[in-house]
């Protein structure tokens, strides 16, 4: 017996490594700034602190002296499923174990020079992120797909800015992108009498590893009441060579079932793929109609397509190569946002829309992709040299029926809150 069904827990090596946040479309981190998120993330166009580096860097020339900024943001999420029939069938009920999770944010912003018109920016933040673990793994009727999951990245980020004008700032920069992930499931063989049992564990796994990409960013400043912030992200692909997949078999105490199973048990063996981060494109426009507000509107676009298919490389058994069909689709965000600058303190509003990226047929227990909803609220304070800011955001998950077409037949609806509750800290001089 062979157990080729185990080639599909390296095959979601890709699928885990979609560039994406534990809970935005595309599972990317969008929380890179206290004061941006208080306003929904509606900031490419009026950023004014070191979070300038991942909204605008061409903001950075507007930035006054020196910056060094530290933040990070709390994620927490709920998600649960219920299944439909045939498979997993009616009334199953599944959830996950509490996710937590704290993507952090450092950036240090100066100028060059004695002149303000030239500039850079340095930093380390979390851009993409993954938790998945479902309860009792041993019973989860998705159990051979994933029982846990983990994606953990850092970028770092070298950005120069330089100001043509008073009215127009650009900036160019180069971005190392770092990824490790790893993932688990169970291998299960139904008997003769239809029980599936558990008859091995699965669990892939890779160190860190690089990959690189650029950035631009364009900022005009036609006047005191209106700003226009244009940002892009490049694509990265990073080249997956030393990931591992690892099957320890569960003992059933049948040394006759044992024996065949182990029989046809795969070897431990590395796994090869190309994991494509895709690009972004950011536009906003904020408008000042009194010096006290802000008020902001942005749209990204986040090239999803590029993530059509994962080509999978097993290096001791070619027979287990395979192409997966993802066909994620090209996805955009509505982020609007407000700020009310009063003498002892700041406050902020704000809304997002987020397109899910994935098509029906790749809604899966490692990502059921849906559409989203976020309302955040913000504060901030200014004391002296410091700046202190902290925000709540609220995301509403839409339901997401896989409407029987999943790509492995596990069908149902899938359910999911996150909260998000993040602060930051800068010291300027």
């Amino acid at each position: 017996m062979r157990l080729t069904r185990s080639a599909r827990i390296a095959a979601l090596l890709a699928v885990l490594l979609v560039p994406s946040a534990a809970h935005a479309a595309g599972y990317s981190i969008y929380e890179q700034g206290a004061r941006a998120l208080g306003m929904a993330g509606a900031n490419t166009a009026s950023v004014n602190d070191g979070s300038a580096l991942f909204y605008n860097p061409a903001a950075l020339t507007r930035l006054k002296g020196k910056q060094l900024y530290l933040g990070g943001t709390w994620l927490t999420t709920s998600n649960s499923f219920a299944g439909v029939d045939p498979f997993p069938g009616l009334g199953t009920v599944e959830e996950m174990e509490p996710g937590h999770f704290f993507p952090p944010t450092i950036y240090w912003t100066n100028h060059i020079g004695k002149s303000d018109k030239l500039a850079y920016g340095v930093g380390v933040n979390a851009p993409f992120g993954l938790g998945v673990e479902w309860k009792d793994p041993e019973k989860f009727s998705g159990r051979e797909r994933v029982t846990k999951a983990s994606l953990q990245t850092l970028n770092a980020n070298l950005s120069m800015a330089y100001a043509l004008s008073p009215r127009w700032s650009i900036a160019a920069g180069a971005n190392a992108l770092f990824a490790k992930v790893e993932l688990n499931s169970i291998k299960t063989f139904v008997t003769s009498g239809g029980e599936p049992v558990n008859v091995a564990k699965a669990k892939l796994s890779s160190d860190f590893t690089p990959g690189y990409g650029f950035n631009g960013a364009v900022l005009f400043t036609p006047s005191d009441a209106w700003r226009f912030g244009l940002t892009y992200r490049s694509k990265t692909e990073v080249e997956i060579t030393d990931g591992k997949v690892a099957f320890t078999q569960i003992l059933s105490g049948n040394p006759v079932f044992d024996g065949t199973i182990a029989a046809g048990l795969p070897v431990d063996q590395g796994v090869g793929t190309t994991l494509k981060f895709p690009a972004m494109w950011s536009f906003g426009a904020a408008w000042n109609p009194t010096p006290a507000w802000t008020w902001e509107v942005d749209g990204n676009w986040h090239q999803w397509s590029a993530f059509d298919e994962l080509a999978l490389e097993f290096k001791i058994d070619p027979s287990l190569d395979q192409k997966i069909t993802e066909n994620y689709q090209d996805q955009f965000q509505v982020r609007v946002g407000a700020e009310h600058r009063l003498e002892s303190y700041h406050y902020r509003v704000g809304y997002y829309f987020d397109q899910a990226a994935a098509p029906t047929e790749s809604v899966t227990p490692l990502l059921p992709d849906a559409n989203r909803h976020g309302a955040t609220l913000g504060l901030g304070w200014q004391l002296g040299k410091w700046n202190v800011d902290v925000y709540n955001l609220f995301l509403f998950v839409e339901k997401r029926s896989t409407d029987g077409v999943e790509r492995d037949n596990y069908n149902g609806v899938y359910k999911a809150y996150v909260n998000a509750l993040g602060a930051s800290l800068a010291y300027h001089w």
